[in-house]
């Protein structure tokens, strides 16, 4: 492989114009993958471009000292890839080997996308080498990859790397929302449709009618440049967006849910005027809903039903089919055609009263707050007959939860496990968390869900280790959740 040094040195032979565009960029102690993201994805296009036929020493670059980096870079990162590794009990050096072997493999498909867009001379091909085509390239590789261990090990292994506690990998790895209808027009990698998007989300942003401040959070959030708060490509995360728009907030969770309201109000003006103005983007994107396990807010925003469709359809779940929807009162005949269009579906889904969250619990299974509150506080129960001992629920509630699909899995080594949201300092510290990580749980609690958790804490920063995430996972729970 070549040095630093000498990628550099072949690339100003190429271009040597590029030297004197970025006089403060210190050559001699960055690598070429630094100064090639600092050039950006168009210009080495067009530079690939102007090449015409010597292109390939080029593109080979490109390969060796741009795409294998970063998609290295975002493997690492990827959770779903180290949720698995981790549940699998991967060492980290094998781990770091995984990714790096896949991140080669990856780079070669890439330069093959590359070479295509060069030889169509293709003016949008640029996004071939932008960070979100290759983030959507990484989800699918995966997914992908994931499937097949994961098929393989029931094949051959009988599950024998499988923990109970997880649910099956193959089932959730691709429940990503952020490949919804809006955040997949939002997407870089999807060219046509973004700048298509950027002419109605500029006009939104001049509209004196128009809320400002939840578009000002997506153009932060996906790097639009719109506002003067942001720069075309430059994506932020939640956190960085709050510290550039200074959202106010008691704690840094605080700020960050503030901002999640925002997005999510920015997101459901953008999903209206998708399906107002450009629907074929919405058709493209469409992803399947599950009525059954959707929360109010999906119901709202994607299937766009009123607050009292959305009680009556909670207040009867679970459906097997979606015309139980009409026998139930829950919608007219002619709505079922609606929804179906905006991709609602039917899945039933058994609610483990041991893992669930406690909005699972209410709006699943039907239980009022107060009571999945003390149900989360009291698990983990053996059975329902536990529950029914310590009369959180008469025989009748059991049953008509049973016929909603509650049913309890065992853990043997929940009982030993502690409350996260309310675990002391020193527990934290007993069980080998360092001392960076505790600060930003303790100031960041309570969490609803894992997912909460990550969202507000950077992983990336503030573990030490991929052993601090295994010891969250095996030694704690989320617990009661906040009034």
């Amino acid at each position: 492989m070549l040095s630093s040094s000498t990628e550099l040195k072949d690339i100003f032979e190429i271009a040597p114009e590029w030297k004197a565009l970025l006089p403060n960029f210190d050559f001699d102690n960055s690598s070429t993958f630094e100064f090639l993201c600092r050039i950006g994805a168009k210009a080495l296009y067009l530079k690939a471009l102007s090449l015409k036929d010597n292109a390939k020493s080029f593109v080979t670059l490109m390969r060796n000292s741009y795409y294998q980096p970063y998609l290295c870079k975002m493997l690492s990162a990827n959770q779903n890839m180290r949720r698995f590794l981790i549940q699998r009990r991967v060492s980290t050096e094998e781990q770091k080997s995984i990714v790096t072997s896949y991140s080669h493999e990856l780079a070669t498909k890439m330069e093959a996308h590359l070479l295509k867009q060069l030889s169509a001379k293709a003016e949008d091909g640029f996004k071939v080498l932008l960070p979100a085509y290759m983030q959507r390239s990484i989800h699918n590789a995966v997914v992908d990859y994931i499937r097949n261990e994961t098929s393989w090990e029931k094949e051959t292994l009988q599950d024998v790397y499988l923990d109970p506690q997880f649910d099956d990998p193959r089932t959730t790895v691709a429940d990503d929302i952020s490949y919804s209808p809006e955040n997949q027009a939002l997407s870089k990698e999807q060219v046509s449709q973004l700048n298509e998007l950027r002419i109605h989300l500029k006009a939104m942003l001049s509209e004196n009618d128009t809320v400002q401040d939840p578009l000002i959070v997506i153009d932060c959030m996906f790097g639009l440049g719109l506002t003067k708060h942001s720069e075309v490509g430059e994506e932020m995360t939640m956190k960085e967006t709050c510290e550039k728009l200074n959202i106010k907030g008691e704690t840094q969770a605080r700020k960050i849910a503030r901002c999640q309201v925002l997005l999510d109000k920015g997101l459901v003006m953008v999903r209206q005027r998708i399906y107002k103005q450009i629907p074929e983007v919405a058709k493209c994107w469409q992803k399947g809903l599950n009525i059954n396990s959707a929360s109010r807010r999906e119901l709202a925003q994607q299937l766009s039903m009123t607050e009292g469709e959305i009680e009556r359809l909670i207040k009867s779940r679970q459906y097997l089919e979606l015309m139980e929807l009409i026998e139930k009162e829950v919608l007219k005949k002619e709505r079922i055609e609606e929804i179906t269009n905006k991709g609602a579906i039917v899945a039933f889904v058994p609610v483990d009263i041991n893992s669930a969250s406690s909005r699972d619990l209410i709006d699943i299974l039907g239980l009022s707050k107060e009571i999945s509150q003390k149900l989360v506080s009291e698990r983990p129960f053996k059975d329902l007959k536990e529950v029914e001992a310590k009369n959180l629920l008469n025989k009748q509630d059991i049953k008509l939860i049973t016929i909603r699909g509650a049913v309890v899995k065992t853990n043997k080594g929940d009982a030993k496990r502690l409350d996260l949201n309310k675990a002391a300092k020193e527990d934290l510290e007993n069980l080998g968390l360092n001392n960076k990580t505790i600060q930003l749980l303790i100031s960041g609690r309570p969490f609803l869900s894992w997912a909460d958790l990550e969202e507000c804490i950077s992983w990336q920063e503030a573990v030490g280790s991929d052993k601090e995430w295994l010891i969250l996972r095996q030694k704690f729970f989320l617990g009661l959740s906040p009034s």
